[in-house]
């Protein structure tokens, strides 16, 4: 018993300082960008939030119907499914919705009691943790899904969508380069569909960009180890989600550096703007900004990208549920003159009209000073 005793005691400071240097690592490793302060933002737009859907006191749940009606539960990535339509993910509800123009929200496939992995006709479908999600000219939808490290397509028929796994395998997290079906993901984040047909992957996981073309996929960014640096064979952090601009760059928040990276064909990755950001979760772009979702700074920020000066379209690095903030904004999208948000933890999608400086070249300065 006494030498029991002796070993516990010699072995109590040996775990404790593995428990430090544990925490230590975990700290450096992923712990410190949630705590990163929002920097001073610039002047501000003081841009109305106009909310769409969902509980206006940021409640979850899960029911199709009108405006505030409507409940949704960690709603995210947005893209333009008609002239009629916007489709996006629904993470904890494990679902892919629709959002019609008039705030009515109504499910495509999947729910908070069909969390899993089924293709086949959209309203028998599982899906699990999906985030991102991308329309095809031709009304196809990507779906980046998370928890099942897959990449699935809804197509469009007479009978309705029908859902299949365009590549990855289901349950199975891991790194492959190759025909889809052999392809392997971890966590996938975002999809953005290419002017050539090609589906670009934010594969957080691997702390890589990957491009899915011709059923082959390849890594077109990052390296696997995860960093910030530049250059034809740079590395990412977190890459979180993915926007194109008018000249093939492919812009692309990498919330684990807390910066905005850019990558050109050819050149490989960049940073164009200095400092860090407090989590920049969604990114999209217009003719002349990047509009950039800092989830932890409250708010949406405008950066020109010739000069990089950055500016604040609407929150108030204060959290809240109404018309002047947000609470973890995390995705956007660019539609006209209007900017749709999914207002992550206030369980709700709203937008805001894009001053007539942000929609074009602009230059024009806000009317508001400071943040």
């Amino acid at each position: 018993m006494s030498r029991a005793r002796t070993l516990a005691r010699r072995g109590l400071p040996i775990l404790l300082l593995l428990l430090l240097l544990g925490g230590f690592w975990m700290w450096q490793r992923f712990l410190w960008v949630f705590f990163v302060k929002p920097g001073p933002g610039g002047p501000h737009w003081q841009a109305p939030i106009l909310a769409v859907a969902g509980s206006d006191q940021g409640e979850s749940g899960f029911l199709d119907g009108r405006g505030t009606q409507a409940r949704l539960a960690k709603p995210i990535r947005l893209a333009r499914l008609d002239a009629d339509r916007l489709v996006f993910a629904d993470i904890n509800n494990h679902a892919v919705r629709v959002l019609h123009r008039d705030g009515t929200v109504t499910t495509l496939g999947g729910g908070p009691d069909r969390k899993g992995h089924q293709d086949g006709p959209a309203a028998q479908a599982r899906f699990s943790s999906p985030h991102g999600v991308a329309v095809r000219g031709d009304g196809a939808i990507a779906v980046a899904e998370v928890s099942n490290h897959t990449i699935r397509l809804l197509t469009p028929g007479p009978g309705g969508y029908v859902v299949t796994t365009l590549a990855g395998r289901p349950g199975s997290s891991g790194f492959g380069d190759g025909p889809a079906a052999q392809a392997r993901f971890s966590s996938p984040h975002a999809v953005l569909w290419g002017p050539s047909g090609e589906l670009y992957v934010a594969d957080i996981g691997n702390a890589r960009v990957r491009c899915l073309r011709d059923g082959q996929v390849r890594t077109v960014a990052g390296t696997g180890s995860r960093g910030e640096a530049d250059g034809a064979s740079g590395t990412l952090n977190w890459p979180m989600d993915l926007a194109l601009d008018g000249a093939g760059g492919l812009w692309i928040a990498d919330c684990g550096s807390l910066k905005i990276r850019r990558w050109q064909p050819g050149v490989g990755l960049e940073t164009p703007f200095s400092g860090r950001l407090a989590m920049p979760h969604g990114i999209a772009t217009t003719p002349g900004h990047l509009l950039v979702a800092e989830m932890n700074g409250q708010r949406i920020l405008a950066f020109d990208r010739r000069t990089g000066a950055v500016s604040t379209l609407c929150g108030t690095t204060e959290k809240g549920c109404d018309d002047r903030r947000l609470n973890r904004p995390a995705a956007l999208l660019v539609e006209g003159a209007d900017l749709w948000i999914a207002d992550l933890y206030n369980h709700r999608l709203v937008k805001v009209v894009l001053p007539v400086a942000l929609q074009g070249q602009g230059g024009a300065r806000p009317p508001v000073s400071g943040s």
